[in-house]
């Protein structure tokens, strides 16, 4: 089969998937002749994913010297766009959609579009790996001194392209409470429309909350584990209530059920392919890859945004020119950063870093919001022969079984379409607040240490998926998820060089009700994992076991191992104009700046309930809005 396998690569390789030679043109214009996987059948992506999961060392990007970029000396475009993720991504698409607008969008990393982001199941390989900015935080005193890791998209399509690909928009509330904090205009009729725009929903046709046509597509899973079921089953027995969809405004966020994905016929769909990758044979459009952003370009006397500076990947400085705005979409690190590394901050602590202050302006940096998990594991009645069960337990045989390699090749299905997170819910512990769900629950057919990266890093670096030498025992495990935290954090500078990362403080748990809920979130799903439906699937609990029964017990289990579930949000929030901590106006405009604007989920005044992805493709499409009707004044 290896050698049916390699055959094929020759010939996907000749008809023009497999990796690239073509270069760029002087303008670093990237067109869509090598990329655009739509014009062929979704098949033959899915069978070059497999190949390369099976041939290829994972370690390697399939396009590293893909996206080379020439640079773009002392060229002027219309709109600057900083940050080639979600927001990025939309932004392209929407604002080049008129010819008559000159659009450049600049990357920090590479096009990054291989195996381990297009195949579901590819996502162990993704923390730690070249395409992850692997962003640590300072160390966390209410954490016992440890410092937490972030793994961030380092790539077009950013986080979204190494997510779990869970598509949740949170509830009506949650855009209630934004506009109760200022953000006027952004209430929830405000916004449906927009989160509408971009998707294209294969199930849910006739929901008045849903929508076909858009770029972004949105699915049922194609296989769900038998564990998922027996999981949502038991979840009922406890007394929780089935709800069939999460995004439906019409009820209570409130219940268990089957997530709904970002995948298109199998394979992830990330803001790159439903976006980007599209339109990347416009004129109009330029993407630079490999180059990072040292500031953005302000006139001190009109305090008006003209262009960046940036290094590109030869680490030559080049200096581009925005004649209508400059737009930052580098994330909920990255756009607060960049934003202090120009002088707009807090004065004094840009004092401290010799930057000139352009705008004194607080809040940047601060309300940094973030969904810690805990893990709740579980061995399998016999964890190394039930191994063999390789569709129901997902450990490194899964990957070896050819009947799950041409499942997946012919029909699109199977354990490979897994976003490991396939079912779960959101609940209300005795902290939730303004009758909000304030912990997501979800089940995960593999065994996890308390600390997942690690386990993900156990297997990835067992080797590819024929080969993989890791030894993972069966089992399956309960995440519980804070998804309203209460908690705060902040970003600031290191120094005021941009290649410095910044210091992240998490402050998790904090906030005492954050914690409670987490140890609420472990009792539930013990009791959960102990229902008769998982009990033919459960063995001996592995995590935290018997050793942590109390309450103060689960507390310091919770502090030891509590993991980011990425959903990082808040640093450059919205408000009203008198507002002295709000960063953007409700235009996503920088306050005291002309022609700046941050447009990603640095915004959010609050997190919203669930994974933030779908969130942040509302708010570029909502934000392109804003940016057409200004420059349609002029």
């Amino acid at each position: 089969q290896i050698v049916t396998f390699n055959a094929m690569a020759c010939f996907v390789s000749i008809v023009g998937w497999g990796s690239v030679s073509s270069t760029a043109t002087n303008t670093s214009k990237l067109t869509s002749a090598h990329y655009h996987l739509r014009s062929k059948p979704q098949q033959c992506a899915r069978k070059a994913s497999v190949i390369a999961m099976t041939s290829s060392s994972p370690s390697v990007s399939a396009s590293s010297s893909t996206y080379s970029s020439t640079h773009a000396r002392d060229q002027e475009f219309d709109f600057v766009i900083v940050g080639g993720g979600a927001a990025g991504c939309v932004l392209a698409n929407r604002l080049s959609a008129d010819k008559a607008n000159k659009v450049l969008l600049i990357e920090a990393g590479d096009q990054g579009y291989d195996f381990r982001v297009s195949v579901p199941l590819g996502f162990p390989y993704l923390p730690g790996s070249d395409l992850d900015w692997k962003f640590l935080s300072e160390p966390e005193d209410q954490l016992n001194g440890r410092r937490v890791y972030f793994p961030r998209g380092k790539m077009l399509g950013g986080s979204h392209a190494m997510s779990v690909m869970l598509y949740h928009r949170g509830s009506a509330k949650d855009f209630e409470t934004w506009e109760e904090m200022g953000a006027d205009g952004w209430g929830p009729d405000d916004v449906l429309s927009y989160f509408k725009k971009s998707e294209h929903n294969h199930q849910m046709t006739k929901s008045n909350f849903h929508a076909k046509g858009g770029p972004l597509t949105v699915s049922n899973l194609r296989t769900i584990n038998p564990m998922s079921h027996a999981f949502l089953n038991a979840c009922m027995d406890t007394g929780l209530k089935a709800n069939p969809d999460f995004n439906d405004w019409a009820r209570p966020q409130e219940g268990v059920g089957a997530f709904q994905v970002t995948q298109r016929e199998g394979m992830r769909e990330t803001p790159y392919t439903a976006f980007l990758r599209p339109v990347m044979n416009r004129s109009n459009l330029t993407v630079i890859t490999r180059a990072s952003v040292e500031r953005v370009l302000i006139d001190e006397q009109t305090k008006t945004a003209y262009g960046v500076s940036y290094m590109n990947k030869d680490e030559r400085r080049v200096v581009v020119r925005a004649r209508k705005e400059v737009i930052l979409t580098a994330g909920s690190y990255g756009s607060p950063q960049l934003l202090m590394l120009s002088g707009i901050g807090d004065k004094d602590m840009l004092k401290n870093f010799n930057i000139p202050v352009v705008q004194h302006s607080p809040g940047v940096g601060q309300n940094l919001q973030d969904q810690p998990g805990v893990m709740l594991s579980y061995l399998s009645p016999n964890p190394y022969s039930d191994k063999s069960k390789s569709s129901l337990y997902y450990t490194e045989k899964t990957g070896k079984n050819l009947g799950t390699l041409l499942q997946y090749l012919m029909l699109g299905s199977g354990p490979l379409t897994s976003p490991m997170c396939e079912a779960g819910g959101f609940v209300k512990t005795s902290q939730a607040k303004d009758g909000q769900p304030d912990l997501q629950l979800r089940f995960i057919p593999f065994v996890s240490e308390p600390d997942p990266y690690h386990s993900l890093g156990d297997f990835a670096t067992g080797g590819d998926y024929l080969t993989n030498k890791s030894n993972r025992p069966a089992g399956f495990t309960l995440q519980s998820v804070v998804t309203r935290p209460q908690s705060r954090g902040f970003i600031q500078l290191r120094s005021g060089d941009y290649r410095d990362r910044p210091e992240i403080v998490s402050n998790w748990l904090t906030d005492e009700r954050d914690l409670k809920s987490m140890v609420e979130g472990i009792k539930l799903c013990r009791t959960i994992a102990q229902k008769a439906d998982l009990a033919s699937f459960r063995g001996k609990e592995l995590y935290p076991g018997a050793n942590a029964m109390s309450d103060e017990q689960l507390a310091t289990y919770v502090r030891e191992s509590c993991h980011t579930a990425n959903a990082i949000v808040g640093t450059c929030r919205m408000g009203s104009k008198d507002d002295d901590l709000a960063v953007v106006d409700p235009k996503l405009r920088v306050k005291g700046i002309k022609n700046l604007r941050v447009v990603d989920s640095s915004v959010m005044p609050t997190i919203t309930g669930g994974q933030t992805g779908a969130p942040t493709f509302m708010i570029s499409e909502r934000g392109a809005d804003f940016i057409l009707a200004t420059a349609n004044k002029r």
